[in-house]
């Protein structure tokens, strides 16, 4: 097993175990619901968003190992980030899961790059992007969101 599928599979168990930034806070500013009908996933995400930075992102739902992974990730990466950053790391992630790839991942997206390993298992992928559409949707008022 390679360096890089060893560090998905711990990071994946990691964050599906002890999920970071999981349940809906006491306030937030802007939530959408992610919704993957063909495998079931659903996740909130809330974001409390002052001056045009992203001051806490949380998520809840009730989704698979992969997409509570991807949501505990993201949750950490945009948090004390600009909108600007968020929708940024948002296109990274996009490309990223894409067929071309994200030549740069680790710099752009640090630790959240070991979920390029989901490529190898293409229905999956959705799974992953999942909470970064929510994400998108609720930054941009949008009350749900879907990957497809």
């Amino acid at each position: 097993m390679s360096d890089l599928n060893k560090l998905y599979k711990q990071q994946v168990l990691a964050h599906n175990k002890n999920p970071k930034n999981y349940g809906e806070p006491d306030h937030w500013s802007h939530h959408a619901e992610g919704l993957n009908a063909i495998c079931g996933d659903q996740v909130h995400v809330y974001l409390t968003i002052v001056d045009d930075t992203i001051q806490t992102a949380h998520f809840a739902g009730d989704s698979c190992a992969i997409s509570m992974a991807s949501a505990s990730m993201m949750t950490e990466l945009i948090s004390n980030k600009t909108i600007f950053e968020a929708l940024h790391l948002f296109a990274s992630f996009k490309q990223l899961m894409s067929a071309e790839g994200l030549p740069n991942a680790e710099q752009v997206l640090g630790p959240v790059a070991c979920l390029v390993s989901v490529k190898k298992f293409p229905s999956r992928i959705k799974s992953a992007l999942l909470c970064w559409y929510a994400m998108n949707a609720a930054i941009n008022g949008q009350a749900t969101a879907t990957t497809e």
